[in-house]
């Protein structure tokens, strides 16, 4: 039999990681900014729009671009997205299947066969499954809210007075938003159950400035709407669960009749299988009024050719809502057993002493709700681009981008006190890692490990005739996760933007727009690949729901965009 830790302590060290599990989403999230700002030029062009800005998201991608547009107008714009995320949760890896063999013999009848209770104790719902999100979700003012469908409208306002060089603007946009919620029964639910991130420019006051006929400039200044919601409930098939159910431990550590006298006298005689659902993690935050700038500029030194370059600031978010970590009911009579008797105390005492603060029956016993305080950093970007009218008819744009991925990779969660199974966490991560991980009793300091990014996008548009321009565009979207900390909890991972669409002007200068874009990402975590995931080791302080399983992601989605742009 494997050597394995003091049960107990084992055990509840994972559940303190469960809050890691948000950061990755929030990540997941992110990773689809500008996917949502909904503008179908943009998405036509495969985003390559900073040297060529698109009407009234130009408050987005460059403010100077916001000269070009003339008089008053009226910017109205749908989204609509289909989109898939699946995963293949498929067999066990050497680690685990070998786990799993060495202890079903404390689970099997004389022939070696598994008993009827051995069968359940073993039994994985997510073995050789498919995981598929059930509909996207949303974070808003009033809470999470399950949609039929993810799309919506968006539009703002434009004015250039008579023979001035100022065009004044604002918008309505969303530069990050993702979400989604899974059936009851989905073997994916450990991911997330209702997850959703929601970044939302409600009010943007922007200037733009014609410097000349060659040269723009441009600042807008956002009020924005920060919220994250995630409902995940937990497991963790976990080395020292296995050890629990172990003959060992029923001999030594259980006495139907009270605590055993001898080794210690705490009771640990319920049994707990492995892919047992033990808590579930639920919190909504939000922040009304997030600030962030956008500035730009543009300069054409000949007809034919225009630069731009743009830079969306980083933006500081400091949420607060409610949570709930209910510990379920027959895992909380394992931790109250483990605590029951006259040792534990001891236990805690001698921790204070050494500056460590272990939880009680009774804070055990009441663990549940209350307040929570979310704080991170959005990245900044730069965005640099180039525009060539290579003849009357063709015109080609690319462009380069940076991301300060690294900016976003730290991330604070504070609860409003001790959380007993957090308190527990710090603990394992100080002996395990020295403080590693960044758990502590009220919350989690969390550094991500993101690396910056830089990627490119490129676009071409054919002018058929005077009124219908065509056009199509690729983006390259590499993952920030970096290829040696791979995280099964973040699906979309490197991947390709296809697009294609086309603008009508008609007679009176009013505009239509319309786009399609593809995307799609897979990705292959081996057994054992992912620390959050699929991860193995038993000194991490992880989150590992499919511990040594073999794990596949797919992420499809399809955007529809359409924008009219009316003058009043």
């Amino acid at each position: 039999m494997p050597s394995a830790p003091c049960p107990v302590a084992s055990i509840t060290k994972y559940l303190a990681a469960l809050i890691l599990v948000c950061t990755a989403q929030s990540v997941y999230a992110s990773f689809t900014d500008n996917l949502t700002i909904g503008n179908p030029k943009a998405l036509s062009l495969g985003h390559a729009v900073t040297a060529d800005p698109p009407s009234i998201d130009s408050v987005h991608y460059n403010p100077a671009g916001l000269t070009r547009l003339k008089g008053r107008q009226l910017h109205l714009k749908f989204v609509y997205g289909i989109f898939s995320t699946e995963y293949e949760l498929g067999d066990y890896g050497e680690f685990q299947q070998g786990l799993i063999d060495e202890y079903s013999q404390y689970w099997s009848d004389e022939d070696g066969n598994l008993t009827p209770e051995g069968e359940a104790y073993f039994y994985d719902e997510a073995l050789n499954t498919k995981s598929e999100v059930e509909g996207p979700t949303v974070m808003l003012p009033g809470g999470m809210v399950d949609l039929p469908f993810a799309g919506g409208f968006m539009g703002g306002a434009s004015y250039t007075p008579p023979g001035s060089r100022y065009t004044f603007a604002t918008n309505v946009y969303a530069p990050m938003m993702n979400g989604v919620h899974r059936d009851d029964d989905d073997p994916g639910r450990f991911f997330q159950q209702r997850g959703a991130f929601t970044l939302l420019t409600y009010f943007s006051p922007s200037v733009a400035f014609e410097v000349s006929d060659e040269f723009q400039i441009g600042l807008s200044i956002n009020f924005n709407y920060s919220g994250m919601g995630i409902d995940l409930p937990a497991r963790e098939p976990h080395l020292a669960l296995f050890f629990y159910g172990s003959d060992f431990i029923s001999e030594n550590f259980c006495n139907p009749e009270g605590p055993l006298e001898g080794i210690t006298d705490i009771d640990l005689c319920n049994t707990v299988s492995p892919y047992t659902v033990y808590t579930d993690l639920r919190f909504e935050v939000d922040q009304n009024l997030v600030l962030g700038y956008n500035v730009g500029m543009l300069w054409s030194p000949e007809p034919w050719i225009t630069f731009g370059l743009s830079y969306n600031s980083n933006i500081n978010v400091d949420m607060d809502g409610d949570y709930e970590f209910p510990i379920r009911p027959y895992f909380k009579e394992v931790l109250l057993s483990a605590m029951g008797g006259d040792d534990w105390p001891l236990v805690v005492a001698a921790a204070g002493a050494l500056g460590y603060e272990l939880p009680t029956a009774e804070e055990t016993a009441n663990q549940g709700s209350g307040k929570i305080n979310v704080t991170y950093e959005i990245p900044q970007h730069w965005n640099f681009g180039m525009s060539l009218q290579i003849t009357p008819k063709w015109k080609y744009n690319v462009d380069v981008r940076w991301t300060e991925w690294s900016a976003f990779s730290k991330l604070n969660f504070k609860f409003d006190r001790d959380i007993p199974l957090m308190q527990l966490g710090e603990l394992a991560d100080q002996l395990g890692t020295g403080g590693k991980n960044g758990v502590y009793g009220d919350g989690v300091e969390y550094q991500l490990n993101l690396q910056d990014v830089t990627y490119w996008g490129m676009g071409t548009e054919y002018q058929y005739n005077k009124n219908l321009a065509l056009r199509m565009g690729f983006e390259k979207r590499p993952s920030a996760v970096p290829d040696d900390e791979p995280n099964a909890f973040i699906p979309i991972n490197d991947g390709n933007l296809y697009s294609v669409g086309f603008g009508y002007r008609f007679d009176d200068d009013d505009n239509l727009d319309v786009a399609i874009g593809y995307f799609a990402s897979e990705t292959h975590y081996p057994p054992c690949s992912a620390k959050l995931g699929n991860g193995c080791n038993p000194n991490d302080v992880v989150f590992a729901p499919y511990q040594g399983q073999d794990i596949k992601s797919k992420v499809e989605f399809i955007l529809f965009e359409i924008m009219y742009s009316k003058h009043f």
